[in-house]
């Protein structure tokens, strides 16, 4: 088999889809543009007419789930990426279960595949943190799998449950074992991101189970890194080098312990549009802002998921990845200008930034004591 018969399989519902966050526009505009010829197929119920429209136009086929599901959505998406490979295995190649509102596609990930996966069978994205040191997996592990399970794979790092991949025949097995795990359990959390990586550290998956590491431009997966209730807990225990922006391009690429940072994309410490753009110096630190390079030492991270858990950052990507349009840097800076100065009329306040005064020594902005909550 070969690249056009790998598959992009996602599972949309909801009415609030349509282009802006949360949306459609980077994600079918990024993965327009990064050489991706495999299949696209979506699972989808009570969608946006507009979201349909969209995700046709850009050569996606559609999978009309009817009836539709009664259970909640992060258990129905697994059994529905089961029962729809159980049904197709035979038609694909490698498999890519990748999220939709937060993700984009930076290169074409069948070539990350065929020149990486190896002897591998499954490709897991790391978080670069174990279960136990990232506050919101540990809590999902202790309520959903329960003490036993928990105990047995918190030193293992946070796969992404929603940036993974595999060959048709192994992700169909995880698919069924998930899914059984998933209708055991109804409490409150989304049951399917701890279900992955249990299922994935049993037999006879761990054994064929590949997680890359950063440096090798798989998938930069962001939300324990950039998301402001989890980056200052768990920086301490990163075990891969943060990204870096490539700031001309708003391209990600992974770090390296040498990286001639130039400065830094400031963090937006709450989310809103009412933020401006802020350059920082490299000085401030790195819980201060993404550090970005003038010349990367790596090849782009082929997939980029949570790029949306810092405000600034989210705006530059999605800023590029507009229907139709390409990255500048100088009229994403003019756009940012606007924005504020529209902003800061309407609402008649002044609008701040985090600046290097508000640092401490060690270069960490205090954050609220919060749980890190995923949407997936």
């Amino acid at each position: 088999m070969e690249k056009t018969q790998d598959v992009v399989l996602g599972v949309l519902s909801g009415l609030g889809y349509v282009f802006k966050y949360p949306g459609l526009e980077a994600y079918l505009e990024s993965i327009s543009r990064c050489g991706y010829t495999g299949r696209k197929v979506m699972l989808v119920w009570n969608i946006n007419p507009a979201a349909r429209q969209a995700l046709l136009k850009y050569g996606f086929e559609l999978v009309d789930i009817n009836p539709w599901p009664t259970e909640p959505f992060f258990h129905a998406r697994m059994r529905l990426a089961w029962e729809y490979l159980k049904n197709h295995y035979k038609e694909f190649r490698f498999v890519f279960w990748f999220d939709i509102k937060d993700f984009v596609f930076q290169t074409n990930p069948s070539v990350w595949m065929e020149e990486n996966i190896g002897d591998a069978e499954l490709i897991g994205s790391t978080e670069c943190v174990t279960i136990e040191q990232e506050e919101t997996n540990q809590i999902w592990a202790r309520s959903i799998l329960g003490e036993e399970k928990y105990q047995e794979i918190k030193d293992e790092e946070v796969v992404n449950g929603g940036t993974w991949a595999g060959t048709v025949e192994a992700m169909t097995e995880v698919f069924s074992e998930v899914n059984k795990g998933c209708s055991t359990y109804s409490g409150p959390y989304p049951p399917c991101q701890i279900w992955i990586n249990y299922v994935l550290r049993q037999k006879p998956f761990k054994s064929v189970l590949r997680i890359p590491r950063w440096s090798e431009s798989f998938a930069a997966c962001l939300h324990p890194v950039w998301w402001v209730g989890a980056r200052e807990k768990c920086r301490p225990y990163l075990r891969d080098n943060a990204p870096v922006l490539h700031l001309e391009t708003c391209t990600l690429y992974p770090g390296t312990s040498n990286d001639m940072l130039k400065e830094r994309v400031g963090f937006n410490n709450h989310w809103g549009k009412d933020k401006p753009f802020s350059m920082l110096p490299v000085e401030a630190g790195p819980m201060a802002g993404v550090g970005c390079v003038s010349k990367p030492k790596n090849k782009p991270f082929a997939v980029v998921h949570g790029y949306d858990r810092d405000w600034a950052v989210k705006e530059m990507f999605e800023f590029k990845y507009r229907f139709d349009s390409k990255f500048n840097l100088e009229e994403f800076k003019e756009f940012k200008e606007k924005q504020t100065a529209h902003l800061r009329a309407l609402f008649k306040r002044p609008l701040r930034s985090p600046d290097v005064k508000n640092f401490n020594s060690s270069g960490n902005l205090p954050q609220p004591t919060r749980v890190f909550r995923r949407n997936s």
